[in-house]
């Protein structure tokens, strides 16, 4: 499958690889600081998931006459440059400066993918509704493909993903059981940086990067719980040959995913390495943050859990995974930050219009240029420098269609919706835009895999 996928993307698979590598080389300061992290995350998917190795050798191979005519065809092999473009958000965590352990400075990168489940007793029809985007800059991400995987592989799952060329996973994949997963970038507050001494400890170690693990979800979980248990404890032969107890999961600094069926639906919350260098992640369920009925769930790149487990899966109630991000920390607006008005806007409009949720409705919300606070109370505008400013273009407030990334009242169109999805488990179907939603002419693009074209 990688193969056929590398022949027929190759060019834009080179896109994407030179993108990322101009885009990275400047943090990781050299190709063989790249290439040292990226065999560490290549030993890592060795215990944890050979499969993804697999299909990425494949993808190099054919896409290698592209590869060999890239601006950059040396400073990497053609499979670590694919390794690499699964690797990008780990990659743009800054090598070891420190020979002693310290808490990183704050992330104060732009980060709003958003997104939520929707179980049936909350929509009109009955059908759970999960629906995601994926909001980063344009380049070199809008060089997208969408693909139908049919392993050969017997525990594996037939899937569908739409992803930046070359990747595996990405943001949002869904398969034959109706599991959908989506990732997200997670916690960034409180997270321990990489040493000289270790220069892979902090949130350099290798881990679960988040697209693969949508892919690790899609590609082989039965069930909603089925791919909690993937994300977060791994398959019992990793566990044995890794000697971890945990999966380490890992976006950067942290990463959120989640999972759902046509029952049920989950919010994975990771982080590689806390205050005192401890992998830990949470699992939230619908109801958990009051949510009613327990009837949906929402993330962003917050996190809301009130617990966590340790590197030894022991259940540790103290150390709230929260602390490391949640909506209300750092607050700009309305005691919010930037990701937090996105969580809170979800939250309100789904709990108003509990019963009565449609795609359509799900649709016209990822088109929305309001937001709303804490409180449940709607704004259009921010004042900025005496201004009444439309809050879609403020910079550090996010709406659900979100187009500013500054200053405060100018539209750069440099970003910053990638793609949205939405799946409907019980009808195996995934709808998609590309950019903006409220630029999008006419109907979503619609792929059911209920009768798919086959190519194996």
């Amino acid at each position: 499958m990688g193969r056929q996928y590398g022949e027929r993307a190759g060019d834009l698979i080179r896109y994407v690889y030179e993108g990322w590598y101009q885009e990275l080389l400047p943090v990781q300061g050299t190709s063989a600081t790249m290439a040292a992290y990226l065999v560490q995350q290549e030993q890592y998917y060795e215990f944890l998931l050979p499969e993804a190795l697999e299909m990425m050798h494949g993808i190099a191979d054919g896409a290698a006459p592209e590869l060999e005519a890239s601006a950059f065809p040396r400073e990497l092999g053609h499979f670590h440059k694919i390794l690499m473009i699964n690797s990008y958000f780990g990659l743009k965590g800054r090598p070891p400066e420190a020979a002693t352990a310290a808490v990183a400075p704050e992330d104060n990168a732009i980060h709003c993918c958003s997104g939520a489940v929707i179980l049936g007793p909350a929509t009109q029809s009955g059908k759970a509704i999960h629906v995601s985007s994926e909001d980063q800059h344009f380049f070199p991400q809008e060089y997208l493909v969408t693909f139908i995987a049919n392993p050969s592989d017997p525990r594996a799952n037939r899937y569908t993903v739409t992803d930046s060329a070359g990747e595996i996973g990405s943001e949002h994949a869904q398969n034959v059981h109706g599991v959908t997963s989506s990732g997200y970038s997670g916690g960034t507050s409180g997270i321990l940086g990489p040493t000289l001494d270790h220069p892979f400890s902090g949130y350099r170690r290798a881990g679960l990067d988040w697209q693969v693990g949508n892919f690790y979800a899609a590609a082989f979980a039965t069930s909603a719980r089925h791919a909690v248990a993937l994300l977060t404890l791994g398959r019992p032969e990793y566990q044995a040959k890794s000697g971890n107890k945990i999966v380490i999961g890992k976006c950067t600094r942290g990463v959120n995913w989640v999972v759902s069926d046509s029952h049920e639906a989950f919010v994975i919350e990771s982080i590689p390495a806390d205050q005192n260098g401890v992998a830990r992640y949470a699992v939230r369920v619908p109801g958990d943050l009051g949510e009613t009925g327990s009837h949906y769930i929402v993330s962003t790149n917050n996190v809301e859990a009130k617990d966590s487990y340790n590197e030894d899966n022991v259940h540790d109630p103290a150390h709230a995974m929260c602390q490391h991000g949640s909506g209300s920390q750092n607050p700009k607006h309305f005691g919010l930050n930037l990701t937090g008005t996105r969580f809170w806007t979800f939250m309100w409009l789904i709990q108003r219009n509990h019963g009565h949720i449609t795609p359509e409705m799900v649709q016209a919300w990822r088109r929305t240029h309001f937001i709303y606070d804490q409180s449940g109370t709607r704004h259009d505008f921010i004042e900025v420098g005496g201004n009444q400013t439309p809050v879609y273009l403020v910079p550090d407030a996010a709406t659900l269609c979100w187009h500013s990334s500054g200053p405060a009242g100018v539209d750069t169109f440099q970003g910053v919706d990638t793609y949205v999805s939405m799946s409907i488990a019980d009808d195996l179907t995934t709808f998609r835009t590309k950019g903006r939603p409220c630029e999008w002419d006419g109907p979503w693009d619609r792929l059911s895999l209920r009768n798919p074209p086959r190519i194996s």
